[in-house]
């Protein structure tokens, strides 16, 4: 085999090598707004992307921990899933001013009807992530797991309520709440300088 024929080998196989690893790249490359809502923006900024498109937000409400919640009626993106005529609803998680999680929730009818959705939402799902890393069952709920780079997504299916859920979840953004409850619980939370002098009794001025 001469020279030019064994270089013009290599420049394929390079090629094909190339392709093969941004492909694979594409495909490892994390969707950051699965719902529509990208992670990481404000509640004032998901507000206003929901005026904008004329949803309404049925259900707006803070828990203890300061993550504040808000449900709102139909959906923001096109799944290839049958959901025309359905009950839909779109959730969006705050913590720190900032989306954590966003899911889309589907009440069924009855148990028939669950079923059906249930299983177009796993064709979707696996057809897009592959196979689920784990899946639980207790009693009448059921989960499955994907572990996405950066995003943790959990399908939920409450068989006794006719209730099934995709969960979407930034994992950095997650990672850092749990540190925070973390230091709080340790008490080993920051606290800002006045608070801090009170604590400790310093009374005086800072030095400058």
């Amino acid at each position: 085999m001469n020279t030019a024929i064994k270089l013009h080998i290599l420049v394929l196989t390079v090629l094909i090598s190339l392709i093969f690893i941004s492909g694979a790249a594409a495909q490892q490359k994390p969707d950051l707004a699965p719902l529509g809502f990208a992670f990481g923006i404000s509640d004032d900024d998901a507000e206003d992307i929901i005026e904008t498109n004329g949803k309404r937000i049925i259900r707006d409400n803070v828990d203890s921990k300061k993550i504040r919640m808000i449900q709102i009626q139909g959906m923001m993106v096109a799944l290839p899933l049958d959901l025309e005529g359905r009950d839909v609803s779109t959730g969006l998680e705050f913590f720190d001013d900032k989306l954590l999680s966003s899911s889309l929730i589907v009440t069924a009818k009855d148990q028939f009807e669950e079923s059906q959705i249930r299983d177009e939402f796993m064709k979707y799902l696996t057809g897009k992530y592959g196979e689920p890393s784990n899946s639980d069952s207790v009693l009448h709920f059921k989960t499955w797991t994907w572990y996405i780079p950066d995003v943790k997504l959990v399908f939920h299916a409450d068989q006794k309520k006719n209730v099934v859920k995709a969960e979407y979840t930034y994992e950095p953004y997650n990672q850092a709440r749990r540190e925070k409850e973390l230091d709080k619980l340790r008490g080993t939370e920051p606290k800002d300088p006045a608070t801090q002098m009170f604590l400790d009794g310093d009374y005086s001025k800072p030095a400058y």
